[in-house]
């Protein structure tokens, strides 16, 4: 490490400690002053008072963590044998080249589903697998100029949603299944495993949602499967990062030494 490394390191452990310190008297302070005036009921100061506490907990993990050298902290949650790092590295690369192509699919996905909302498209064939008594709706392309349709017409936005949701399902499954036989760590194996649960949760609320005509709680809860889905793959695709060429030296020296 160069001595301009270790300043901009040191710089930035100084700020976040002041940082952190900072937020204890912003929060203190007119809490204080709020609770001597007497503006502050008992149930309110509760909260508040748990809120601190909180705070607190994450100074003290902050603590913990500097004090016990960080190395001890991070091993509790991803232990890194260095005989398996570099596989673990390789294998990584090649599930990172299916995992961005399918975070593109499900963001689609969540897009189409906006227009399905802005459409009022679910208050239409509420039926599945077929839309009515067809497969594919006779006015799905009805509208003129042609393009309007993959934002006006009802048919065609359910239709396409339709086919985005079951695609999303089948890549992220198909992910899942390449993911079983690579060698990577147990941790991102889990955050695949999680994100094939909640992609066939997102499929089944759509499909429940659908068929009961767009209740509010269910329509509500079909939305914030979407956001979490995206969100699953996002941190997917950010756990996949390729290594920085420091991490990879350190990782083949390690190998090499065992």
């Amino acid at each position: 490490m160069s001595l301009e490394d270790f300043k901009f390191i040191y710089w930035m452990e100084y700020a976040h400690r002041m940082w952190g310190r900072a937020l204890v008297f912003v929060f203190a302070g007119p809490f204080a002053y709020f609770i001597a005036k007497g503006y502050v009921t008992r149930q309110l100061g509760l909260r508040l008072s748990a809120l601190f506490a909180l705070g607190g907990a994450q100074g003290l993990i902050g603590w913990w963590m500097v004090k016990s050298g960080l190395e001890t902290a991070l091993s509790v949650v991803m232990p890194d044998p260095p005989t398996g790092s570099m596989s673990w590295v390789n294998g990584a690369s090649k599930i990172r080249k299916l995992a961005v192509p399918v975070s593109a699919v499900v963001g689609i996905t969540a897009i189409s589903g906006a227009s399905v909302a802005g459409n009022d498209a679910g208050h239409a064939y509420n039926s599945f697998p077929k839309m009515g008594d067809t497969w594919i709706p006779e006015d799905v392309f009805c509208i003129e100029p042609f393009i309007r349709n993959f934002f006006e017409n009802t048919a065609t936005v359910q239709f396409n949603h339709r086919i985005l949701a079951t695609a999303t399902l089948l890549s992220v499954g198909g992910l899942w299944l390449a993911a079983r036989k690579i060698d990577m760590h147990p941790a991102v194996k889990s955050l695949i495993g999680s994100t094939l649960g909640m992609a066939a949760l997102q499929v089944t609320l759509g499909i429940s949602t659908l068929l009961m005509y767009v209740p509010t709680s269910l329509g509500s809860a079909h939305q914030a499967g979407a956001l979490t889905l995206l969100s699953l793959m996002i941190l997917l695709t950010h756990t996949l990062r390729r290594p920085s060429p420091a991490l990879l030296k350190s990782l083949a020296t390690a190998v090499k030494s065992t």
